[in-house]
């Protein structure tokens, strides 16, 4: 009987003792993605990022935004462009959100937002109803437009970046060629596969005039 009661009274020291520590938090779990390109405009305060991630939840397209917002904060930018893909290999694939950060007044008339210090981001119809990429969906027009949005910023990152360090290396342009490339194969219509193609293949072969000019044509 004395061991019951001495059990009795160590038990309840214990658990006001456990009452008395600190309030356990949760802990949060991180989304797991991963930064796969990461370039900046040279003649705005402007950056374009592509992430990939597993996570089809909007939540998560969120948190992964306001963590690349805090991330590139006190950088002196206006703006971001954040395109978040679903993991292919060593490169990304489908688009599943585009995301709008503004920093400035000016960032958001970039971005198309309401104020400073804010962000938005455009879920993929596809991501939404939680559908296995196809075909078919590649095929709507908001998938398609988003292809075409993706190759012709490639170019333009091409041009930037010849203007400013001059002739790129052969893998550097076989990099941004294969980006288009990629793209312009997605494409459903065969004129406008024909002419990203052409692209990537000027790209491919530095005719930085012709790219320019490309570029002035695909945006009409």
């Amino acid at each position: 009987m004395k061991k019951l009661l001495i059990g009795l009274v160590l038990g309840a020291v214990l658990v006001l003792s456990a009452c008395g520590g600190k309030e356990s938090k949760p802990v949060s779990k991180q989304i797991q993605y991963e930064i796969v390109k990461d370039s900046k405009f040279a003649k705005t305060e402007q950056r374009q990022i592509r992430v990939t991630t597993k996570s089809n939840k909007e939540k998560d397209f969120n948190s992964i935004t306001e963590e690349v917002m805090d991330k590139y904060k006190g950088k002196k930018l206006d703006s971001i462009h954040l395109y978040i893909h679903e993991p292919d290999g060593k490169n990304f694939g489908s688009l599943k959100a585009h995301s709008y950060i503004a920093y400035t007044q000016k960032g958001a008339a970039q971005t198309g937002l309401d104020k400073a210090n804010s962000y938005k981001v455009e879920v993929e119809d596809q991501v939404q109803s939680q559908k296995t990429t196809d075909e078919n969906d590649q095929s709507s027009e908001k998938w398609q437009q988003s292809f075409r949005e993706i190759a012709i910023s490639e170019a333009e990152r091409y041009v930037e970046l010849t203007e400013k360090n001059g002739e790129l290396p052969v893998d550097r342009l076989e990099e941004h060629s294969g980006v288009i490339k990629q793209q312009a194969d997605k494409l459903v219509k065969d004129d406008e596969k024909q002419s990203f193609t052409e692209l990537s293949l000027l790209v491919k072969e530095n005719k930085l005039n012709e790219v320019k000019a490309m570029i002035q044509k695909l945006k009409k």
